[in-house]
């Protein structure tokens, strides 16, 4: 098929969708030519090149950073060496601790992510049997290897240096979050009252392991202090371009009290780092009342999960949301989220893969792809974005032990989303490049489906 300036043109209508949507015509050189986007020096080896072969629309960084998330690295003398001058990463959320932490220092600390030649930032998530590990020094450059095979250069963000420290005395650095060189995330509280009421969502290490963690100690908390995070959000943002800042944390029973605490937080984060930084709210589906006093207290943008779509598997996997909450409510919640919002600026994700590894489910791999373009279909008719991350193997979960879907089940509900996503035209919504989609391409390091539309070029306000 022929554009009329004779370019030729790719009918995406064959691409799996479940509603009557208009065709969509992109240019065949924006959605095939994929190596020309993707700069990064790849040497794939005969795994990778068979996923290349499976998915060869797919851009080459995509492939190697689905496989890196699934497989995790395993952590080296190199990699200690990178964490002692780079922004250090959440490691509460890998999978396993430091191993012979003794060995290495108590202040050995795991880079936050690894980036690659054209930009794209992979989650670091330790996994001793990984083949995936890190060799070279800062001095010579790094590289990424597989099976000890050199795959890619990598780098790693440096840490910012504040000149001064809080004013109880601590780093700023410690209290910040910071999760890329212009982006940080904060909480606005530790504690989860699913994980009190033993009605925790399933993959959770806030609801498995720090709730409980708190009781043991006789707090009851509802709420944290955001003095600290909040006067290292302002140093920060007086020292770097501060873009985006993304608040989340447990949930409350009690909706309107988990609204409170947002606000509380929000207001004071806005006014800390001024009209220009974009706010994320990671949090519960809350009602118009709720959205607005959010929208008021400074939020741009608000992400409440669905995290599994088929409404028999939330009492199994997110008991406390189908409690308190429920899927219908959850979905006007959305729907109204919209309203006040805007197109665009709500989304809600899924925990990809969790249907294929709990025994209580057992779902096979199609089953689990069919109910994932249902919840993307329905939500996208109602323009709200859709995504998903990857099912991590945390520590103190149900999930620490399994063994994850396969790489190419990533890559196929990556496609799906991404073919879904230009259908409805939801990618226009956004500029290109670092706001190519409703997540951050650089701090949102631990999903794949931001890195579509940029490396792809699919929006047409780029």
């Amino acid at each position: 098929m022929l554009r009329p300036d004779g370019s030729q043109i790719l009918d995406v209508s064959h691409f799996p969708v479940l509603s009557l949507k208009p065709r969509l015509l992109i240019p065949l050189d924006v959605l095939l030519l994929l190596g020309s986007k993707s700069m990064a020096n790849i040497q794939f080896d005969d795994r990778l090149k068979n996923l290349k072969g499976l998915f060869p629309e797919t851009p080459d960084t995509i492939i190697l950073k689905a496989d890196v998330l699934r497989e995790g690295i395993s952590f080296s003398p190199e990699m200690a060496e990178a964490g002692s001058w780079s922004l250090p990463g959440a490691a509460f959320l890998s999978r396993e601790a430091i191993p012979d932490r003794e060995s290495y220092g108590a202040d050995a600390r795991v880079p936050n992510q690894m980036i690659l030649e054209d930009d794209t930032r992979i989650n670091t998530e330790l996994e001793q049997i990984s083949p995936y590990v890190i060799r070279g020094n800062r001095e010579s450059g790094y590289s990424l290897c597989r099976n000890d095979m050199p795959i890619t250069p990598i780098k790693f963000t440096e840490r910012p240096v504040f000149d001064h420290e809080l004013s109880d005395g601590s780093p700023v650095a410690r209290a910040l979050g910071q999760r890329a060189e212009h982006c940080a995330a904060i909480v606005h509280t530790v504690f989860c009252e699913y994980g009190r009421d033993s009605m925790e969502c399933t993959y959770c290490f806030l609801g498995n392991v720090q709730t409980p963690r708190i009781l043991e100690t006789g707090q009851h908390l509802k709420g944290t202090s955001h003095n600290r995070t909040i006067e290292a959000c302002a140093a920060a943002a007086k020292l770097f371009r501060l873009d985006h800042v993304v608040v989340s944390g447990g949930a409350f029973v009690d909706t309107d009290l988990e609204v409170k605490s947002y606000v509380k937080t929000i207001s004071a984060l806005r006014k800390a780092v001024g009209p220009d930084t974009r706010i994320t709210a990671v949090c519960q589906a809350f009602d118009e009342a709720g959205w607005r006093a959010l929208k008021e207290a400074g939020a741009s943008r608000v992400q409440p999960n669905l995290e599994v779509w088929d409404e028999e598997l939330w009492s199994r996997v997110i008991p406390g949301k189908e409690k308190a909450i429920g899927k219908t409510r959850w979905m006007e919640g959305l729907k109204q989220a919209v309203d006040v919002f805007g197109v665009g600026e709500v989304a809600s994700s899924f925990v990809g893969g969790i249907e294929l590894c709990d025994p209580r489910i057992a779902y096979t791999e199609d089953k689990a792809v069919d109910s994932a373009r249902a919840a993307y279909d329905s939500l996208l008719e109602k323009q709200i974005v859709p995504m998903f991350g990857m099912l991590t193997k945390a520590r103190g979960t149900r999930y620490e032990h399994v063994d994850l879907p396969p790489t190419e089940y990533y890559l196929r509900l990556g496609w799906e989303r991404t073919s879904m996503m230009i259908q409805a035209a939801m990618f226009d919504q956004y500029s290109g490049g670092v706001d190519s989609d409703f997540s951050c391409y650089k701090c949102v390091s631990h999903k794949i489906c931001q890195d579509y539309p940029r490396l792809m070029e699919l929006n047409n306000n780029s």
